[in-house]
């Protein structure tokens, strides 16, 4: 089979009323309640923005049964800061996972990496977006900048990889992983 289109036209995603009002609301709750019913309350949960740049901490899962969060509904509103075209996994990785990686020079994005013993040729590179460490917040081992980068393998696959350091400031040798996976 073979589809010929003559003329397209661009579609926005979008999706209205999940955290609507009225009816749709309503909808909403019945449906928390039900799978609460079905699968325990707690095992519900729902994705809460919160205020900060670092990608695992930008999200936190609280209960659904919870009231809807005026934060919820401003989602769009807190992405906003991402510049124009960065785009980002909707699920990151529970921890982000070590990667062998090489590289044609040192700053630069990966060629080829090494995840979960499976090798990936790199076919594009996009990045790096650098991420700085949350400097009011004095961690066990400091927390150093990552330079994210967004991959595409040779068989279309698509991967969310940072460098954690600077080779030029940070004592110790850079370390490479993935944090997430594009759908």
């Amino acid at each position: 089979m073979s589809l010929a289109c003559l003329a397209v036209d661009d579609l926005a995603p979008s999706q209205e009323g999940l955290t609507g009002e009225g009816a749709q609301a309503h909808d909403l709750a019945m449906l928390i309640d039900r799978l609460g019913n079905r699968l325990g309350s707690g095992r519900i949960a729902r994705a809460e923005p919160r205020a900060s740049h670092i990608p695992e901490r930008a999200v936190a899962s609280v209960p659904a049964m919870r009231g809807a969060s005026p934060a919820l509904a401003g989602w769009a509103r807190e992405t906003a800061h991402l510049p124009e075209g960065v785009s980002r996994p909707l699920r990151l990785l529970r921890a982000a996972e070590p990667v062998e990686v090489v590289a044609e020079v040192p700053e630069g994005p990966p060629r080829i990496f090494r995840w979960r013993r499976v090798t990936y040729r790199v076919a594009r590179a996009e990045g790096p977006e650098r991420i700085a460490p949350e400097w009011w917040r004095r961690e066990k081992g400091g927390g150093r900048t990552r330079d994210y980068y967004r991959v595409e393998d040779m068989q279309g696959r698509r991967f969310w990889l940072y460098r954690d350091g600077l080779y030029a400031r940070d004592e110790d040798v850079p370390r490479w992983y993935l944090h997430g996976v594009f759908a």
